[in-house]
């Protein structure tokens, strides 16, 4: 089976690898992965593969079988698979679930706890990571090819974004009057831009891109000023602010670090869209800088609201936001994983259309 392999020392770097099709044992499930999304947050898995043990949930392997994870990793995707051989209680062949997949046709899994239409992969290598990547939900009723893109591409991006609402919320915006959301054109930092516009106590939204995207960001029309990132000297440093950085760039951090001083009340890491720029700066006040990680956060909410209550805010909130995405979101499928090989530099150059969604959809042979 042909999978996707990304160099952990330079993950601009990437190699086709025909492994061995994986066989199941008992209590396993052998899944056909049908379709599933590549955006820049796919990147962001890969910046910080090590740190927060992305390159953990698909151990690479070479052609022979033998392990390659000390020098290539998997970058994890989000998509939508077929169980086509089955050695799991109350599992069929033919059941589809939504999940969190490799970038290959195949996998397989040790599906427990299964409840409520979801089960967690109780594979070994998977036990100390977090539940929320773990849960795959089955997929019930008459799912169209576009609603599947739109879950597969926006669910992890609109799900952090209502994180993110939700922790800057709890914490009173941490009194600040502006909100600057860096890589503005991101899908995540819209899905922050939604969420914002939704809450009556957000504060002023100020979205940070590119020259070249200033116009397509003020098009959007969601934000409540737009400044290309040479216009940082613009900004009111008067105004108490914190930052939604889904940039990563640290030298850009640190401009702004500069400009506000003291008004400068908290920067949330969240994405590395800019990734190449991640080196250290001695200007970025640290101590009021804090990585943000969703899957904490989702579990943070899921205790506070109650389980159920947490996800019909979520999905609430996902679907209406999906719906918003169609006036200007177009997807662009792929028919293989060579496919993806060939755009993957676009992906992780950032040069990438930031209205194009790209889903890969591997050969339907089994």
């Amino acid at each position: 089976m042909k999978v996707l392999q990304t160099l952990k020392s330079d993950f601009s770097q990437t190699r086709l690898v025909s492994v061995p099709a994986p066989s199941i044992e008992q209590n396993q499930i052998k899944l056909k992965i049908e379709r599933f999304a590549f955006t820049a947050n796919n990147i962001t898995y890969a910046v910080a593969g090590d740190f927060l043990k992305y390159w953990s949930f698909f151990p690479a392997l070479n052609e022979d079988g033998s392990d390659a994870s000390a020098t290539w990793g998997q970058i994890p995707v989000w998509g939508f698979a077929r169980v086509i051989n089955s050695n799991a209680n109350d599992i069929a062949e033919g059941d589809r679930f939504f999940g969190y997949f490799p970038p290959s046709e195949y996998c397989v899994m040790t599906p427990t706890s299964l409840q409520h239409q979801t089960f967690i992969d109780a594979s070994t290598h998977r036990s100390h990571l977090p539940p929320t990547y773990n849960r795959y939900r089955k997929v019930t009723g008459d799912v169209k090819p576009q609603e599947e893109n739109e879950q597969s591409l926006l669910f992890p991006l609109f799900g952090t974004a209502h994180t993110i609402d939700d922790l800057c919320e709890t914490k009173n915006w941490y009194e600040a009057e502006d909100a600057l959301v860096l890589s503005a054109s991101s899908k995540t930092s819209i899905g922050v831009a939604y969420a914002m516009r939704a809450n009556p106590d957000s504060p002023n939204s100020i979205g940070l891109t590119s020259q070249k995207n200033k116009p397509v960001v003020e098009q959007l029309g969601l934000y409540d000023a737009v400044y290309s990132y040479d216009e940082i000297g613009q900004l009111d440093a008067q105004r108490p602010c914190c930052i939604i950085d889904m940039s990563g760039n640290k030298a850009l951090l640190a401009n702004l670090h500069r400009h506000y001083g003291e008004n400068m009340r908290r920067t949330l890491s969240v994405g590395a869209t800019h990734w190449s720029s991640l080196e250290r700066n001695s200007d970025i006040i640290e101590e009021r800088t804090e990585q943000f990680f969703a899957p904490s956060q989702f579990e943070e909410m899921a205790k506070r609201l109650g389980a159920q209550e947490f996800q019909a805010q979520l999905s609430k909130f996902i679907g209406e936001s999906c719906v918003k995405t169609r006036e200007w979101l177009q997807c662009k499928e792929l028919g293989s994983i060579d496919e993806l090989n060939d755009v993957y530099p676009k992906i992780c150059q950032g040069t990438m259309d930031s209205n194009l969604g790209i889903m890969v959809v591997p050969s339907k042979e089994t």
